[in-house]
């Protein structure tokens, strides 16, 4: 049985048609939940009455820590390939929902065997989505870890949309996905110009707030993973291995490597506040049924920072970092709202931690004047947050950055510093992101821009475009130039029509083609088309590059 367990705002689905001949008699209408778990539940061949009880006994401890009340149980064949068939599934759904009642759980269900039309809303928090298999075959309680040797479930490209980061990066030849790395990215040379582009950003702007960059190591001793409180908050969605009689895990977040990084000398007031930015591959383990694109990975890159700050640096900071996030989402036309997530049921620390923790962000955000919408219970499991959730053009909204309040790691790993007073004293954290994952915010603009990304993202800005070869030499002349001035260009000198390169340029979405005849040629100048078609003659070249150049600088 394979689950994935969804803490959600709110689901909403409704059946259109139904997919066997023994679907359940079921409503065309919609059906809408709110504050609820949704289990997403593939049953598989073999699965018994005790294992369906197996996952509501887990579930029902889940609600417990979230002081949740009501679940729904939601039919979901495509997180396995081992189907069970219909009726024993059917079967194992209902013992489910009969257990769950039994234990006084309020139960809904989806009904079984329709094609349903599905929006969900998931909460902010780590644990709001967890991934689990139950497999017959081992003992009755046990958890097998979720990564298996089976195949990554193909997409089919037909069924996405045109506007899916997926076809729009095939088209542009930014990325690919391969069955040998289910839930990894790999990048070709035009979406590595894009995200190195994006990180060129991050670096410059974490250097003019005098930020350190730091790099800290992917594979870490399970004792630093016990210490930092993942081994009992987060071990389901983690990857271990083994070693002269050690036990390792891949990292999934970073901060455990930056607090280690301030740890390794003495540190005084005078130090903080200490900005140390990484940007860190992190590896979670998740189904692959819920794999989607650049969307959801088992591998990704987070722009993570770890502040050190004295309590009265901390709502000063924090006013520093929100400036930071702001600045990055208006840079990129985006549109944001602000959320204020407090402490989980399963979290570390005293309730009077916490209000001190919640206390300086909602102090921070209303020193900013930011209106912000609070979530009870969906705070880390080590400290409140700040999500920011941005407005794309397609009018989705996504959370990508988030600024959280730490005080319970600086005492688990005993942090210190020495005070005006000679006196050690214990340090606060802000964990820090703004891209988030750098890979799914890169999925967010190729859909946000459909593929015409501003002039100083493009992965290529400016095509040179020769009408006959009697051009080439004089074309030529006109790349050097832009290249020479750090313009990403590329030119077609082909034997083909002039309308097969620009048609083709506008495919590419190149923000412009420069077309070079026999005009051009004995004028010295460039004719310039954008990407939307519009042309101007005579331009000439040194015009154009410094235009060119302004734009890249302004972020155009």
């Amino acid at each position: 049985m394979r689950i994935l367990q969804s803490h959600a705002d709110f689901i909403e689905f409704e059946p259109t048609e139904k997919e066997i001949t023994s679907a359940e008699q079921a409503e065309k209408k919609k059906y809408r939940y709110e504050n609820i778990v949704v289990l997403f539940v593939s049953v598989e061949d073999g699965d018994n009455e005790d294992l369906a009880k197996k996952a509501i006994d887990d579930v029902k401890g889940f609600l417990d820590k979230v002081k949740g009340k009501r679940i729904v149980i939601y039919p979901f064949a495509h997180l396995s390939r081992n189907l069970a068939k219909p009726n024993a599934a059917l079967g194992i759904i209902k013992e489910m929902e009969a257990h769950a009642k039994k234990l006084k759980i309020e139960t809904y269900r989806a009904p079984f065997g329709w094609t349903k039309a599905l929006h969900i809303k998931i909460k902010g928090h780590p644990l709001a989505e967890t991934a689990k298999i139950y497999t017959a075959e081992d003992s009755k309680t046990e958890v097998k870890p979720v990564l298996r040797k089976t195949k990554l479930p193909k997409v089919k490209e037909e069924t996405l949309s045109e506007n899916d980061h997926r076809i729009i990066g095939k088209q542009l030849d930014l990325y690919s996905f391969h069955e040998v790395g289910p839930g990894m990215v790999f990048w070709h040379n035009k979406g590595m110009t894009i995200r190195n582009a994006l990180i060129d950003l991050w670096r410059k702007e974490q250097q003019r707030r005098d930020y350190q960059e730091i790099n800290t190591p992917i594979v870490l001793d399970k004792t630093l993973w016990e210490i930092s409180g993942h081994w009992d908050h987060f071990r389901e969605n983690m990857f271990f291995t083994h070693l002269e009689d050690r036990d390792f895990a891949l990292k999934p977040m970073n901060c455990p490597g930056a607090i280690l990084v301030f740890k390794n000398t003495s540190r005084s007031y005078k130090d903080l506040p200490l900005r140390l930015a990484e940007l860190g591959t992190v590896n979670r383990n998740e189904l692959s049924g819920v794999l989607s694109g650049l969307f959801r990975l088992r591998t990704f890159t987070q722009d993570d920072a770890h502040i050190f700050v004295t309590q009265d640096q901390l709502i000063d900071e924090i006013d520093n970092v929100v400036d930071l996030i702001d600045y990055f989402y208006r840079t990129f036309g985006f549109e944001y709202h602000v959320e204020l997530s407090t402490r989980p049921e399963k979290a570390m620390g005293s309730e009077e931690v916490w209000r001190d923790a919640e206390s300086a962000l909602k102090k921070a955000l209303e020193k900013k004047k930011l209106k912000f919408k609070v979530n009870p219970g969906d705070g880390a499991f080590y400290g409140p947050k700040i999500d920011f959730h941005i407005k794309d053009s397609l009018g989705r909204t996504w959370q990508c950055a988030t600024v959280q309040v730490d005080f319970m790691m600086p005492e688990r790993f005993d942090l210190n510093y020495v005070g005006e007073d000679g006196k050690d004293h214990r340090p606060i954290i802000i964990h820090r992101v703004i891209y988030g994952s750098i890979e799914r915010f890169i999925g967010i603009l190729v859909e946000h821009y459909q593929g015409k990304f501003p002039v100083w993202l493009a992965p290529v800005q400016v095509g040179v475009l020769s009408i006959s070869e009697d051009n080439v030499r004089y074309a030529k002349s006109v790349e050097k130039k832009l290249a020479e001035n750090g313009i990403r260009v590329v030119a077609d000198y082909e034997s083909r029509t002039i309308q097969y390169k620009i048609r083709n340029s506008q495919l590419q979405k190149i923000p412009f083609a420069i077309v070079i005849g026999k005009k051009e040629e004995q004028n010295k100048t460039i004719a310039v088309r954008t990407n939307d078609g519009k042309v101007k003659y005579g331009v000439k070249l040194e015009t154009f590059v410094k235009d060119v150049k302004k734009e890249i600088e302004n972020l155009k």
